[in-house]
């Protein structure tokens, strides 16, 4: 049998098993939330290209019609126009790669929630199987306290089979 005092074996068990499975799923939360950072980071230097490839676009959309106004040569107005296609390609990839950093951002905030919510329920089991070996230790302690309680010596002799009067004043028998 198990010495009163002290958890259960199993219990010390299932406790460590808990530790260690918590301590993986925060080490899995701290990883993932690294990967969210980063995918953030991503996603954010690809809006601000997209930004930037915007910017340029509108530029080059205004000189494009200032040059059309003030009668430039054919060839400059065709060569800016195609300059201004090819910007919009970069743009039309550049919302695919943000899509992609939106899709990839998303996913690992997902998977941070899921590895927090895993944590948080190891933490929930932890704590409850830490509360039920402390319960089982506290009725260990008190079924040995009863046992005490019952099994005791008197430790002063027993005060109604005192046939002298006592020493603290009571009006116990006394001797004739």
């Amino acid at each position: 049998m198990s010495d009163p005092a002290f958890p259960s074996s199993a219990s010390t068990r299932r406790s460590q098993v808990l530790r260690d499975l918590l301590e993986q799923a925060q080490r899995a939360a701290q990883e993932i939330a690294v990967a969210v950072k980063r995918a953030q980071v991503e996603q954010q230097r690809a809006e601000a290209k997209l930004q930037n490839l915007q910017q340029y676009a509108e530029q080059y959309r205004l000189q494009l019609a200032e040059r059309e106004r003030a009668g430039a040569p054919w060839s400059q107005v065709r060569d800016l126009r195609g300059f201004l296609d090819r910007l919009a390609a970069a743009q039309a990839a550049q919302r695919g790669d943000v899509e992609r950093s939106r899709e990839q951002c998303a996913e690992h905030l997902r998977a941070w929630t899921t590895a927090r919510q895993k944590e948080k329920a190891y933490e929930v089991l932890l704590a409850q199987e830490q509360g039920v070996a402390l319960a089982q230790q506290r009725r260990r302690q008190q079924a040995d306290f009863q046992e005490w309680s019952l099994n005791r010596r008197p430790v002063f002799g027993d005060s109604a089979a005192d046939t002298q009067g006592s020493r603290f004043g009571d009006t116990g028998p006394t001797r004739p």
